[in-house]
């Protein structure tokens, strides 16, 4: 869908000043505060186009205009203007970024703090996650007649009591053919195959209850899992209060709920895997909570391999070329600290 220069400088005009005005844009508010040198008449026809075109869209017949998802998607691929970081900004935040660099979870967090502190929406970042730890050894200790604690040691020792009955000896010998089948491997080295052959060996073999085993091989699948699911965190959720577009009780209920679980989120970051900084607008987004809003991502890397995912979540209308710089800034500088964490560590 082309338009002409002079379709594409009133868009971007009305665009930038919805972003700041949140209120519906008209062709005298453009004749005056832009030197397009156009009259309001042929402004006004010009956005007659635009709206025909499906770029923009008139929410009142007495209203101006205000763009629709097609009309921020060309502005933010064709139109967006370079934001600038002034140096200052900018070494405050490696400042604050690499002080006090001890652990890699605290630097994360400390970038999701500073996204946010800098874009003022709310922010999402994933921690790294464990797709190359190695299970060093699975234990079963029983606890009481019904329970046993059942123990993953990776890097790190990981633990939960079961409720099931397996005898001291049964837990040895279960014990030992999960370190068999398992030790050694990384999460995404067990197969279904591998699982079922553990299960086949342990019931048909050994005697050991169906049942007893398929709760135990249940959490055994469920904890490798949960090694490679990483951490996320939120930060600055309490500012969508500020923008008119969430103040609607209801939808901040809804888009505060969403924020808290976890999972969703999760699953939100791994829907957008990309290169570069990249925005879904409106509609592009899975969630329906977020269909009047829009998610900025980038991924933040070691050794030039994708290990994390900073995202922003605001209005459609945000300020995308002050994100997409503040995420650019920030995705180098977590590179950099993160390849000397990983250093030190080594």
């Amino acid at each position: 869908m082309e338009l002409n220069d002079r379709k594409k400088m009133i868009l971007q005009a009305i665009i930038d000043e919805y972003i700041v005005s949140a209120e519906p844009v008209g062709s005298r508010a453009i004749s005056k505060k832009n030197e397009l040198g156009l009259s309001s008449a042929t402004i006004r026809n010009e956005m007659a186009d635009l709206e025909e075109m499906g770029f923009l869209i008139q929410p009142h017949t007495s209203a101006g205009r205000i763009p629709s998802d097609v009309g921020y998607r060309f502005y933010v691929n064709s139109l967006m203007h370079r934001y600038k970081m002034g140096i200052e900004a900018i070494e405050q935040l490696e400042r604050e970024l690499r002080s006090k660099i001890t652990r890699l979870d605290k630097t994360i967090m400390r970038a999701g703090y500073l996204a946010a502190a800098l874009t003022d929406y709310t922010t999402v970042i994933s921690t790294p996650v464990g797709e190359s730890m190695e299970i060093n050894k699975l234990d079963l200790v029983p606890i009481s007649d019904d329970a046993v604690m059942f123990i993953i040691v990776t890097r790190t020792v990981k633990s939960r009591m079961i409720k099931t009955q397996l005898t001291a000896d049964e837990c040895t010998i279960v014990a030992q053919v999960l370190n068999n089948m398992l030790a050694g491997k990384t999460a995404e080295d067990i197969s279904y195959d591998t699982i079922h052959e553990i299960e086949k060996i342990c019931c048909g073999k050994l005697g050991i209850e169906p049942k007893v085993m398929i709760n135990l091989l249940h959490f055994v699948y469920e904890s490798i899992s949960e090694l490679d699911d990483g951490e996320i965190y939120v930060e600055n959720a309490k500012s969508i209060l500020k923008y008119p577009e969430y103040r609607d009780i209801d939808k901040a209920r809804e888009i505060f709920s969403f924020l808290e679980d976890k999972n969703n989120l999760k699953k939100l970051v791994a829907q957008t895997d990309n290169e570069g900084i990249k925005a879904k607008i409106g509609t592009e987004n899975e969630p329906e909570i977020l269909k009047d809003s829009s998610l900025v991502t980038v991924n933040y890397s070691l050794d030039g391999k994708a290990v994390g995912k900073l995202a922003v979540i605001g209005p459609k209308r945000m300020n995308y070329s002050q994100v997409f710089a503040s995420l650019d800034l920030i995705s180098n500088e977590i590179d950099k600290l993160i390849g000397y964490i990983s250093k030190d560590e080594e």
